[in-house]
């Protein structure tokens, strides 16, 4: 899958049905942008969200017309979510998802804020529905992309079957059928357009079909509605596995807050592999640190993926094209793959070729070892002295605020020098 977006199962309980097929793909990327953002106002460029909502018009006062249409059906939406206690009473909450939208023509970007009490919907994801942002912003119809998030919902189930007068008229408002059609205008009009478009997109969902039961009673009401669809299999673990809602992708985002040249996919690449070599957040973010300081470094994105490994063992790269660097790749040992990445950002000093006399250059994994050992130092500052022989002695650290204790220092360091002289 793509670009995910991921809320949790409630918003499903939300009726959207009165939205344009522009307004709701808006929603969608809101949704995509507002994930694990908590309750701060979040500002988005217009461009992306051009981008992101699959937005083609290409005039500005279309696409201030319809953001600004977007946020007042937003704003009117029949935000419930009726929560059943254990003893059978009902809590109803009634609420604006999103209170806040500052609609900025100057800067042109979308300030927006998630409701404070239902953060819980973005950013805790227990029981979610995830949809690739690609798949749904695709679909023309309203009705499909209603159909297509509700159905993502029981993606590994394969069944989504509606019954009862009070949940096929709920259904209806959710997919947003008009009042004025009947259950057959429903079924010619939206429901079976919109299976069809599902089945033709070639998208997640596979062999979709539906049924229709009527009661055997006078005038043969509708008595349900049974989707069925091949199961979508290896999305259904408990939690999900996108790397954006892990706490790497997160301490990735904090090390590189202040380097906007690095995108959200460069964030994300960098979160996997170091997801993927089980590098602890610390190290990453010291890592990034280190690299953030070379200078020279061609490709910022690789070095500080190439950062995010072990270093102990030959690294088996496939046989395809990097995106970062565009050459066909072949099998390379880490001592090879850390030569050239040192001679590719520091070319001055690693450039040349290596001479037998002259000393190879330090390993990468030595960099970061030595890195990783410094800053642990930090807060222990004491001072270790290796005599001949191997044996260590520690200086307890003292300030150096003046030339005294320099001195002191100096004649701790002669003291253990000459007693290790003659013990000899």
């Amino acid at each position: 899958m793509g670009e995910l977006i991921i809320y949790e199962n409630d918003m499903n309980k939300l009726k959207f049905g009165n939205f344009t097929k522009v307004s709701m793909n808006f929603f969608m990327a809101l949704c995509y942008f507002m994930k694990n953002k908590g309750n701060t106002h979040f500002q988005i460029s217009f461009d992306e969200l051009r981008q992101k909502a699959n937005y083609t018009q290409t005039e500005r006062k279309d696409f201030m017309r319809d953001l600004d249409y977007m946020t007042d059906q937003m704003l009117e939406v029949n935000s419930t979510i009726i929560e059943k206690k254990p003893s059978g009473k009902k809590r109803i909450y009634k609420f604006d998802l999103f209170p806040t939208f500052v609609i900025d023509e100057e800067t042109e970007t979308l300030e927006v804020a998630v409701n404070e009490r239902f953060t819980w919907l973005l950013n805790e994801f227990d029981h979610y529905t995830s949809i690739d942002l690609e798949e749904i912003v695709g679909f023309k119809s309203k009705y499909t992309k209603n159909l297509f998030r509700l159905i993502r919902q029981w993606k590994s189930k394969g069944e989504l079957r509606i019954s009862g007068t009070d949940n096929i008229q709920e259904f209806r408002e959710k997919i947003g059928v008009k009042d004025t059609y009947s259950n057959a205008e429903m079924n010619r009009r939206c429901l079976a357009p919109s299976v069809k478009e599902i089945n033709d997109s070639n998208c997640s969902i596979q062999n979709l079909t539906y049924d229709l039961e009527y009661a055997n009673k006078r005038g043969k009401p509708l008595k349900a509605i049974i989707f069925t669809w091949d199961k979508v299999i290896g999305e259904n673990a408990k939690k999900v596995t996108d790397i954006t809602t892990e706490s790497v992708y997160f301490t990735v985002k904090e090390a590189l807050k202040d380097h906007p040249e690095f995108k959200e996919e460069d964030i994300i690449s960098i979160a996997r592999a170091a997801k993927k070599n089980d590098i602890k957040d610390i190290q990453v973010k010291q890592r990034i640190g280190y690299a953030l300081k070379q200078e020279n470094i061609l490709n910022p994105v690789g070095y500080i993926v190439a950062l995010m490994q072990k270093f102990n063992n030959t690294v088996e790269i496939k046989n395809k094209f990097n995106k970062f660097s565009n050459f066909q790749q072949r099998d390379y040992d880490f001592d090879e793959l850390e030569r050239m990445l040192l001679a590719r950002s520091m070319p001055e000093t690693y450039g040349k070729k290596e001479d037998k006399t002259e000393e190879k250059p330090e390993k990468l994994s030595d960099i970061v070892k030595a890195e990783e050992e410094k800053e642990q130092m930090k807060d222990s500052p004491d001072y270790v002295v290796t005599d001949e022989k191997g044996e260590q002695y520690k200086i307890e650290a003292e300030e150096p605020s003046n030339d005294e204790v320099t001195k002191e220092r100096l004649k701790k360091l002669m003291n253990i020098m000459k007693n290790t002289s003659d013990k000899d």
